[in-house]
C-alpha cells in the first residue's frame, strides 16, 4: 500500500514537473541504499537462522507474571532493534507474540504486547546509524563517525527507554498461564556468517573503505550457501527508500512549499525537533528525514525529531506499518494509538531539553 502512495506521487510529480525527471538518479543518495542493501541482506541472514526464535522462547519460559512478561519481550525488541533494525526484529517478535497469546489464550494481551514491542523497536533502533533508515540516511548524509552518532544519541535513547519502562510498567499486570514454547535447533553456520559479515560491513561503512565490494561479497555469499535468505530480503523497502528520495527532493523545491518552510526558524535546534516530529507525523519519519534536511543542516535536532515522530501516528514510522501488516488484527490501529500518541507527546516534550 504504501508502495503505490509513492510510486503514485512519483507519476503525479513527473506529470506536473517533467523537467524533473531526468535529474531523478541525482536525488538519490545511492550511498545510503547501498548501505540498506547490505544491512537487510546481513539481518535477514541472522533472522532466517533462527536463532532470534530460540532466543526469543529461552526469554519466555516459566515466566507467568505479565508486566515481567511484557518487559522481557520489550527489552529484547529494544535490544536487538540497534544491530538488526527496527524492522527485522519486529519480523522476529511479533510472530512469536502472537503465538504466545494463543497459547495463553488471551489476544488483547499479545496485541498490547505486540505495540509494545513495536514502540520499543523504534526507541530503540535511534541509538545507532544503522538501527533504522533515517538513521542510517543522516549518518552517511552528514559523514559523523559510528561511535560520535552513538554518543550523541545516547542521552534521546536513555530518555525514551526510561519513558518506555514507565508506560510498560503502569500497563501490565496480572498472571497469565505458563507459556509453553517449544526451543527449536537453529542454524549456527548461517548466524555465524551472518554475524561476521554484519560485522565486517558495518566497520567498512564506518571507514568508508570497499562498500561496493563488500555489497557484492555479501550477495554471492548468500547467492552460493543461502539462496533462500536472498528470496526473503525485503528488496521492496530497497525501491521504496529510492522513490522516497526522489519525492521529496522534488517537493521541497516546489516553491510554495519551500518558501512555507523557509518562513519558519529552522536556526533553532528546537524548532527543527518540533518540525521533524511533526513532518513525520504526515509523511513518516524516513521521509521526513530527507524532506527536512533540504532545509536545515541541524543533523542531530533533526535525529532527534524523526526518531521521536517515529511513535505517535501509525504513519509515523514503517516500523508500525509492518507491525499492523504482521499482526492482522483490526484492533491494532486503536490499540496503538491509545499508547503510542501519549508515549509520543511526552517524549517529544522531555525531549526539547536535550537540544
Amino acid at each position: 500500500m504504501l508502495l503505490l502512495i509513492f510510486v503514485t506521487l512519483t507519476l503525479i510529480l513527473s506529470i506536473l514537473y517533467p523537467s524533473e525527471v531526468v535529474k531523478y538518479p541525482n536525488y538519490v543518495d545511492w550511498e545510503t541504499i547501498l548501505a540498506l542493501a547490505g544491512l537487510l541482506m546481513v539481518t535477514t541472514g541472522i533472522r532466517e537462522s533462527g536463532y532470534l526464535n530460540f532466543l526469543s522462547c529461552k526469554a519466555i519460559t516459566r515466566v507467568r507474571n505479565k508486566r515481567v512478561l511484557a518487559l522481557v519481550l520489550v527489552s529484547l525488541a529494544l535490544l536487538l532493534s540497534p544491530l538488526l533494525t527496527n524492522d527485522v526484529t519486529l519480523f522476529v517478535t511479533v510472530p512469536l507474540t502472537a503465538s504466545l497469546g494463543e497459547v495463553l489464550n488471551d489476544r488483547d494481551f499479545a496485541l498490547k504486547l505486540v505495540v509494545f514491542e513495536t514502540i520499543a523497536v523504534n526507541v530503540g533502533s535511534t541509538l545507532t546509524p544503522i538501527g533504522n533508515p533515517q538513521n542510517l540516511f543522516i549518518w552517511h548524509n552528514w559523514g559523523v563517525s559510528f561511535l560520535t552518532f552513538v554518543k550523541f544519541m545516547l542521552p534521546l535513547f536513555a530518555l525514551l527507554t526510561t519513558v518506555l519502562f514507565i508506560f510498560v510498567v503502569l500497563s501490565f499486570k496480572g498472571l497469565a498461564e505458563e507459556p509453553k514454547c517449544m526451543l527449536k535447533s537453529y542454524d549456527r553456520t548461517l548466524l555465524w556468517i551472518s554475524i561476521i559479515l554484519l560485522a565486517i560491513y558495518v566497520i567498512a561503512l564506518e571507514l568508508k573503505v570497499y562498500r561496493e565490494t563488500f555489497v557484492v561479497l555479501i550477495l554471492l555469499l548468500y547467492a552460493v550457501l543461502r539462496r533462500d535468505v536472498l528470496k526473503r530480503v525485503d528488496w521492496t523497502l530497497l525501491i521504496l527508500f529510492i522513490l522516497m528520495f526522489v519525492d521529496f527532493r522534488v517537493l521541497s523545491q516546489v516553491k510554495v512549499i519551500s518558501n512555507a518552510v523557509k518562513s519558519l526558524d529552522l536556526s533553532s535546534s528546537r524548532n527543527v525537533l518540533i518540525f521533524s516530529v511533526i513532518t513525520s507525523q504526515l509523511m513518516s519519519n524516513v521521509p521526513a528525514s530527507i524532506f527536512v534536511s533540504k532545509f536545515t543542516h541541524d543533523w542531530l535536532a533533526i535525529c532527534y525529531g524523526v526518531n521521536v515522530g517515529g511513535n505517535g501516528f501509525l504513519l509515523g514510522s514503517l516500523a508500525n506499518v509492518i507491525a499492523m501488516r504482521l499482526v492482522k488484527d483490526k484492533k491494532f490501529i486503536k490499540v496503538f494509538h491509545k499508547y503510542s500518541i501519549p508515549f509520543m507527546a511526552v517524549t517529544a516534550i522531555l525531549s526539547l531539553f536535550l537540544v
